[in-house]
């Protein structure tokens, strides 16, 4: 990783991709933070900590599909159904 600014310490949440490249987003769902729901409408389930999650996970895609998924601000306070 390159920066400009030297002894610099960078801190990422990184998730695999389904062709094994990782990515650095803030949870293993990416409904909140991307908008991959409106380029791929299609979500996925898993069982997470033992509760079923219904949502957008990095490992169903390539890192060439999430190339087209833009990174947005997350909205933490939104409702769960919104998402």
């Amino acid at each position: 990783m390159m920066t400009s600014v030297p002894d610099l310490v960078l801190w990422c949440n990184a998730q695999l991709t389904k062709d094994g490249f990782r990515i650095c987003v803030p949870s293993i769902m990416l409904n909140n933070g991307t908008d991959v729901a409106i380029i791929y409408p299609d979500p996925n389930s898993y069982v997470v900590d033992g509760v079923k999650k219904d949502g957008y996970f990095s490992i169903d895609f390539t890192l060439e599909q999430l190339g087209l998924v833009s990174l947005t601000h997350g909205l933490y306070s939104r409702p769960e159904k919104c998402l």
